[in-house]
């Protein structure tokens, strides 16, 4: 009984369940076990269940076996779940089935970055139709890139026909698989030049125009807005794919794309989504980014010239008179236009032309310019009307002439018609500091680089009411500047009067002829506020005051540039006025608005400089500067003595003393150079000979062994072919030699015997001399070997021993020589260290006497500038001596 109760208490024990770790070690046991494929594939199945709760387990054990299997398992089902596990075991992203805790999705990474190949297998597997494994391996690049973006852009870059992979799957037809790649691409065009331009040349433009024709362009949803900033990717700061996007003429693409933002005749209103505002809002970035100020000309012009031949610049002025768009948008066709216009002359007049649908008819400027002294309309709206009147502005003589034409009226139809320069002077009446501030700039942009509409505007003048007198518009804005008023008014009143002023004597005589005028900016400079807004106000007015002096004809003489400086001076002092002068400079704003011309602003607090009185006031500030500060004079000091005088003379005399020393060294130091190569020279000529001499030695050691004696006393000189054919006949003749020797010993022995041997004897002595004439005739051709005959061993050898004998006598010699000139050579790089040290040593003593020198020189100046500035006179012996020492001391320098 007590062991069926035992037995029952035994089989009733629960088995303890197997640790998340011991789990996947089995598994990964499993796949890199099993031979039979079904095997691993329900291996990989579950360890692609497990990634997600236990990815840390996954990761840690399994990573390598999942590669190795992703490299070399052909069946794609297989591929599919270890990439779908790769994709979760590399994901930034924290599970819900993981719980709490530390994502470890870019340690993972950095495992299978380690290897290049584990990302090829990923691109490689991209060929594949399946999207079960085609678009898990687009999730794995995906999450490798968000990881890791600057390994991954170069091991791609190293993938052969990598990118291109990825570009051919923007035709596949399952438009989430596209999707997918369009997000891939987009993260790695990331600041990398190189895969952008691969891109480009791939025809990357056309897919992507493809794609966004497919989804309906401007209706599209998102993928629309993805494939834009994919090709903002492209062109931004890449000025080959911004010229590959011209010459492949996609800038056309773009027309249609506006085109179907025009409203519709069912759809007057034509309601703008949230998607749709966002699509065209991509759309024109690419557009200002192809014809951005910031581009080279040579980029910008071309571009400019297409969009008007493709009729671009049409639809973006049509989209612009239509009602209905929202004003962010808005804004923004506003300034893609100005940028389309600016600089180039045929874009300007066209948009000159172009007239809104109102009534009266006006042009499409008149309206802008009406929205921007508008008060009620965005700020953002009207910056950018502000930016493209400046654009068409731009290099544009011809406008600039007719707006400040346009205020001189000579007929009662011009005075009827309100023109772009009338809109601009009412502003400057308005109440609104903002429009004051944009109109003045916006009519300083019609003076800029023309002196002949500042001479022309002088002559404008402003009736205030009815019952008053008319008043120079000079005067005006200097009435409106004495008032005060807000910050923005002055900063944009002393831009006009600023840009009026410049370059401009004639105008320059007529401010300097108002009343106050001068003792009104010479007082707000000399002001001590130290409020942040106020500082900037009297920097522009010494600016102000600063152009007066520089372009001051003289015709006044109250207010001459002498006096003028005179007057600074006393009232403000220069140091003051420099002062006052550099604070734009320092100021944030300045350094924003001096980047690019257009007006970045989310709110009128924003907006106090332009970026064309930045340029002006970059160019002349120096040059104020310089007017405004007098020279200044040498403080004076106590005259020389005979004594410091005499010091001087000594210091020249040893300076001129050890310059010569330094010469001769010079010159001893080029001889032992000239003897150190030559010893070299002569060194490598002895090596040479002796490399010879050991090759003859050798040569007539083997010769010796064979009987035969090579002349010593005549250089060897034959070719390579010729000797090899004389150690052959050489060779033959040891063979015919020792033939001859056995031959010659059984007659002898035959002859012992008492056997006839007049016979062979007769043959083997024919046979002899018949081998030593031929092989005498062959070697007199050769002028460095001679072989003199068969003689005894004896005497052959005795002969061979003289030879090398004589041959060693001559090594000893050149040995003997070599270490004499060897030793010769030691000697001279000693005294050649030795002597250099001395240069140096002396240069150190030159260099300081030279400084003594000029110190003492410069003593002696001043005191002779004091002596003249005292009224006392130099003796002419003593002023040849100080010139003397002037010159030595350039002779030395030199």
């Amino acid at each position: 009984m007590d062991y069926f109760f035992g037995f029952k208490s035994v089989i009733s024990q629960p088995e303890a369940e197997p640790s998340p770790a011991d789990t996947v070690l089995r598994l990964v046991e499993r796949v890199t076990s099993s031979t039979l494929l079904e095997d691993r594939r329900d291996a990989c199945r579950a360890i692609k269940a497990l990634s997600k709760k236990y990815r840390l387990e996954v990761g840690a054990h399994g990573l390598d076996a999942l590669i190795a299997v992703l490299i070399s398992d052909p069946d794609l089902e297989t591929s599919s779940f270890v990439l779908e596990t790769l994709c979760n075991v590399t994901s930034s992203e924290v599970f819900d089935e993981e719980g709490v805790g530390a994502p470890v999705g870019e340690q993972f990474t950095e495992i299978f970055l380690k290897k290049s190949e584990n990302v090829i297998s990923v691109i490689t597997l991209l060929d594949e139709y399946d999207f079960h494994v085609r678009l898990p391996a687009i999730r794995l690049l995906m999450n490798l890139l968000n990881n890791k973006s600057k390994e991954m852009q170069e091991i791609i870059l190293a993938c052969p026909m990598g990118v291109a992979k990825l570009i051919d799957i923007l035709s596949d037809s399952r438009d989430f698989v596209r999707n997918e790649a369009l997000l891939l691409l987009i993260q790695l065009t990331k600041s990398n030049a190189n895969i952008q331009n691969i891109i480009a040349y791939e025809r990357g433009f056309d897919q992507l125009f493809k794609v966004v024709a497919s989804e309906g362009y401007s209706d599209g949803g998102i993928v629309v807005d993805d494939s834009l900033q994919l090709m903002l990717n492209l062109l931004k700061r890449n000025a080959s794919n911004q010229t590959v996007f011209r010459e492949e003429s996609c800038m056309k693409e773009i027309t249609p794309f506006f085109r179907s933002c025009q409203p519709s005749e069912s759809d007057p209103g034509h309601s703008w989504s949230t998607q749709k505002i966002s699509n065209v809002h991509s759309m024109l970035q690419v557009v200002r980014t192809l014809v951005s100020p910031a581009n080279a000309t040579q980029v910008v012009s071309p571009a400019q010239k297409n969009v008007y031949g493709c009729g671009l610049l049409s639809e973006l002025c049509a989209l612009l008179m239509s009602p209905g768009v929202p004003a962010d948008i808005l804004s923004e066709i506003i300034c893609t236009v100005g940028e389309s216009i600016r600089g180039c002359r045929r874009n300007q007049e066209f948009f000159g032309q172009v007239m809104a649908s109102s009534s009266p008819p006006r042009t499409a400027l008149i309206v802008l310019l009406m929205s921007m002294v508008n008060e009620k309309q965005p700020v953002p709206l009207r910056a950018a009307v502000l930016y493209c009147f400046e654009c068409f502005l731009y290099k544009n003589d011809v406008s600039q002439g007719q707006i400040i034409q346009a205020l001189l009226p000579t007929s009662t139809e011009a005075m009827q018609n309100i023109s772009a320069g009338q809109l601009l002077c009412g502003g400057l009446f308005s109440t609104d500091c903002l429009s004051h501030w944009l109109s003045s700039v916006a009519l300083s942009h019609a003076l800029v680089g023309n002196v002949n509409n500042k001479e022309l505007l002088l002559r404008v003048h402003l009736a205030i009411a009815k019952d008053v007198a008319p008043v120079s518009l000079l005067q005006q804005a200097f009435n409106i500047l004495q008032m005060g008023g807000k910050l923005q008014t002055r900063l944009g009143i002393l831009t006009l009067l600023s840009t009026w002023l410049a370059d401009s004597p004639n105008s320059v005589a007529q401010f300097l002829k108002l009343p106050n005028a001068v003792a009104f900016l010479t007082a707000l400079v000399a002001s001590n506020e130290h409020d942040d807004q106020e500082v900037l106000v009297q920097s522009l007015c010494a600016f102000l005051l600063g152009l007066c002096v520089v372009y001051n004809n003289d015709s006044n003489s109250n207010f001459s540039k002498e006096s003028l400086c005179q007057l600074i001076t006393k009232r403000i002092g220069v140091e003051t006025f420099v002062d006052k002068l550099a604070e734009i400079a320092k100021h944030e704003v300045y350094s924003k608005a001096l980047k690019h011309p257009q007006i970045r602003i989310n709110t009128a607090a924003d907006i106090q400089f332009d970026h064309e009185f930045c340029r002006l006031y970059k160019a002349l500030e120096s040059v104020i500067a310089k007017a405004v500060a007098p020279p200044t004079s040498p403080k004076g000091a106590e005259s020389p003595s005979e004594s410091e005088l005499k010091a001087v003379s000594k210091y020249k005399d040893v300076i001129r003393e050890q310059d010569g020393q330094i010469q001769h060294l010079r010159q001893r130091l080029a001889a032992l150079e000239g003897d150190h190569i030559a010893a070299q020279s002569k060194i490598e000529e002895l090596n040479v000979n002796l490399h010879h001499l050991q090759d003859q030695n050798t040569l007539l050691k083997a010769q010796r062994n064979n009987n035969v004696i090579i002349d010593e006393s005549e250089p060897s000189s034959q070719s390579e072919s010729s000797t090899e054919k004389l150690m052959k006949q050489l060779e033959a003749l040891r063979l015919d030699n020792e033939r001859l020797q056995g031959q010659l010993e059984q007659q002898q022995s035959a002859k012992d015997l008492g056997m006839p041997v007049n016979g062979g004897v007769g043959l083997a002595v024919e046979f002899a001399s018949t081998q030593s004439a031929s092989i005498m005739d062959s070697f007199t051709t050769h002028e460095d070997v001679q072989v003199c005959s068969f003689f005894r061993p004896e005497s052959s050898a005795n002969t061979m021993d003289l030879e090398l004998k004589t041959v060693r006598s001559r090594l000893d010699a050149m040995e003997a020589e070599l270490a004499e000139t060897k030793r010769c050579l030691s000697v001279s790089i000693a005294e050649n260290a030795e002597l250099k040290e001395e240069i140096d040593r002396l240069k150190k003593d030159q260099e300081d006497l030279l400084v003594l020198l000029a110190d003492q020189d410069g003593k002696v100046q001043k005191y002779k500038d004091r002596l003249k500035t005292l009224g006392q006179t130099v003796s002419e012996d003593e002023d040849e001596e100080l010139d003397d020492l002037g010159e030595d001391d350039e002779e030395f320098s030199s």
